[in-house]
């Protein structure tokens, strides 16, 4: 018979695997983006501008049937599905219930999440200010303005997005809410709730991309937007830097894209000093991080050989670049040579200088380069927390004993490439964790809710992945196994990989073939098959800097680099010191 489409596909016959598709499609070709299954909207990606559904009188239409115009007791009118619901109804959960909300946006790589985020959050803006004094809106500025730098910082161009998020971020917006026995006294039916502020938490930076990138993809956009800035501002960074463009570094390279989203690099990098500027980074700040930025690239340019008179040694093969490094860092060309070619080892109350081959030379090399960017990320989350933070900026803080939160968690999809690494194995580990979040909220909570009422419910089939968590996450799950290898002498990832085939032999999630190479193991996600390749898996979780490095980083007369890498230094030392679990604690 005729496909029945549905707005909610609760009231489709049935739920099996092709109707869904089969409705999500007919949806899909009409620009119909948005589907339900109860509460939970379902987007699909148009990859354009539907300038109709995100109209102003669009967003006030849900904003008043689902906030201002609710009546106690009745039903608030059936509205077609669309993110600004979900938006609409965490505000008036807050404003009204006073309890704080959460909203998880979770897909595959290239979906549409960080943009979904983007729109709610522009929504929740603009609900708070058709109810407020519109006091806060500067405030309100430089929380919607955060977004753009962390994208210039934290995004990059993928097989699958031209501005795909590399890291996670949760989104704390703050809102100072009306107590609801004052609000009725003067005659609200919805207390105020004005945004006050924001906070952002990130993590699981992909550091692997600051020094290299599939041919068809590009390493993190502010590359490539300082590079193509004006001459004149290049000049001011660094002399050299005014006719050099992205082949003139091997992190960068040659790329084909120069415009994202409509925006060339050199458009987008006005945007984000813009932004920077609205967070207080201008001026000479803004030139410190430049030129930190320019510095991870250079160290990009070094190359090593073995020593002539020690094959085991290393040398710097490339003097020239090694001069331009120096000149940038304010460091002695003998300092970072020392410190990139030799490691100091510390046993008992003897210390020795130990010199590294040319292999291990440029993996230190490429360590600090990431370690560097990793930090400059996290001290620009810092400045924008600092920039935007309620209890810092909102006039009336003082007043506020504690404020109302609207979190939005905005993670990696789940992702499966030619070569999948241990980014891929830490993206989709997370993305199992809320998958199971996701069927324990939705399904158990249901069938819980019917069996205590004594209501029949006939079996729900949904897939279970508590095998893939435990294989990943259990007592003897690929964490374990990891951790294990990193503090074992001479650990490896052929090692790695042998022990949990090994101690995982029955477990069915668990893909093991003849023909996988020594490195390599698959396992059976909830959304499909990956075949992981182990290749550093055991170099990447160690996630620990030399002391040399360390050294060489505070004689560097960019403060960026000098305090902050120091800084995350002790931080993570009196973390270590603190702890009393046996073992490394996984870098995932």
């Amino acid at each position: 018979g005729n496909m029945m489409e549905m707005e909610d596909m609760v009231d489709l016959p049935s739920l099996t695997e092709a109707a869904i598709l089969a409705n999500l499609m007919a949806r899909h070709v009409k620009d119909m983006p948005y589907t339900k299954i109860g509460d939970i909207v379902i987007a699909m990606n148009p990859f354009k501008w539907l300038k109709d559904i995100y109209s102003e009188e669009n967003r006030e239409r849900y904003a008043n049937a689902l906030v201002w115009d609710v009546k106690p007791g009745v039903t608030p009118p059936r509205l077609p599905p669309h993110v600004y619901a979900t938006s609409s109804s965490a505000f008036r959960g807050l404003a009204v219930d006073g309890v704080d909300q959460s909203i998880l946006v979770s897909g595959e790589s290239g979906a549409g999440k960080t943009e979904t985020v983007k729109i709610v959050m522009s929504h929740l803006a603009a609900i708070q200010s058709s109810g407020s004094d519109g006091g806060s809106s500067g405030i309100v500025k430089r929380v919607l303005d955060s977004n753009p730098l962390l994208e210039a910082f934290g995004n990059a161009k993928t097989v699958r997005n031209d501005n795909s998020s590399r890291f996670g971020k949760y989104i704390q917006l703050e809102f100072d809410v009306e107590d609801a026995t004052s609000a009725s006294f003067k005659g609200r039916a919805v207390p105020t709730c004005t945004l006050a502020g924001s906070r952002c938490e990130t993590y699981l930076l992909e550091k692997s991309r600051i020094v290299g990138h599939e041919p068809e993809e590009r390493g993190y956009h502010i590359f490539y937007q300082v590079l193509d800035s004006p001459k004149e501002y290049k000049a001011s960074l660094w002399s050299e830097l005014s006719d050099l463009d992205g082949t003139s570094f091997k992190y960068i390279g040659h790329t084909d894209t120069t415009v994202i989203e409509g925006r060339t690099d050199g458009e987008t990098w006005q945007r984000t000093s813009d932004a920077l500027s609205t967070v207080g980074i201008a001026g000479d700040t803004l030139s410190i991080l430049m030129r930190a930025v320019v510095i991870v690239m250079q160290l990009g340019n070094l190359t090593f050989g073995p020593d002539p008179t020690n094959e085991d040694n290393s040398i710097i093969t490339s003097d020239d670049e090694l001069a331009k490094l120096a000149g940038l860092m304010g460091v002695s060309s003998d300092d970072v040579k020392a410190a990139l070619t030799i490691r100091t080892v510390v046993a008992g109350k003897e210390v020795y200088k130990v010199p590294l081959n040319a292999t291990d030379a440029k993996d230190s090399c490429d360590a600090f380069a990431k370690e560097i960017y990793q930090q400059i990320f996290d001290w620009l989350v810092t400045k924008i927390n600092e920039a935007t933070c309620a209890e810092l900026n909102y006039a009336e803080a003082s007043e506020v004993s504690e404020f109302g939160i609207v979190g939005l968690l905005d993670i990696f999809g789940f992702e499966s490439f030619k070569i999948n690494r241990f980014e891929q194995l830490c993206i989709n580990y997370t993305n199992e964790k809320l998958q199971r979040k996701y069927t324990t909220d939705i399904f158990q909570s249901v069938q819980d809710e019917y069996e205590y009422e004594g209501i029949e419910l006939c079996d729900l089939a949904y897939e279970d992945n508590s095998d893939v968590l435990n294989l990943i996450e259990g007592r003897m799950g690929l964490i374990a196994v990891l951790n294990e290898e990193c503090v074992r002498p001479r650990g490896n990832d052929s090692a790695f990989v042998s022990k949990i085939k090994t101690m995982n032999k029955d477990v069915d999630c668990l893909i093991q073939e003849k023909l996988h190479r020594p490195t390599e193991f698959g396992i059976n996600h909830y959304a499909g098959p990956v075949k992981y390749d182990a290749s550093f898996f055991v170099k990447k979780n160690m996630d620990s800097i030399p002391r040399d490095l360390l050294d060489c980083a505070e004689k560097c007369t960019n403060n960026l680099i000098s305090v902050e890498l120091k800084r995350a230094a002790e931080a993570k030392e009196s973390s270590e010191q603190k702890s009393t679990g046996r073992g490394r604690k996984a870098a995932m």
